[in-house]
């Protein structure tokens, strides 16, 4: 009895590490090519990391990592975030980058 309200917090717990996409954030490009930013507005810096994907595979920390850069891009009004994440031969840790304003 004493687990049942656990129980029904868990998922909720699980979920707050998750990074959910929006329609916005869907637009966002991240890229790890200097050229493809190099004529576009640089908004600021901004970071990926959750602290939680330590313990998660690579490839979930990374797809982790790309879908918080693309919402903090969007919810910066960037187009574009540079980092080394777009790598596909990323293994971190890192998950810093750039964001841009393009076009």
């Amino acid at each position: 009895m004493l687990l049942r309200p656990f129980l029904l917090l868990a998922p909720a717990f699980a979920l707050g590490a998750c990074a959910i996409p929006n329609s916005a954030s869907n637009a966002v490009v991240v890229t790890n090519t200097q050229s493809v930013v190099e004529t576009c507005k640089r908004i600021g810096e901004t970071d990926g990391d959750v602290g939680v994907n330590q313990a998660l595979l690579l490839d979930r920390a990374r797809d982790s990592a790309l879908s918080r850069l693309k919402i903090r891009g969007a919810e910066a009004g960037g187009s574009h975030v540079l980092s080394d994440v777009a790598d596909l031969k990323w293994k971190g840790p890192s998950t810093k980058g750039t964001i841009y304003k393009c076009g």
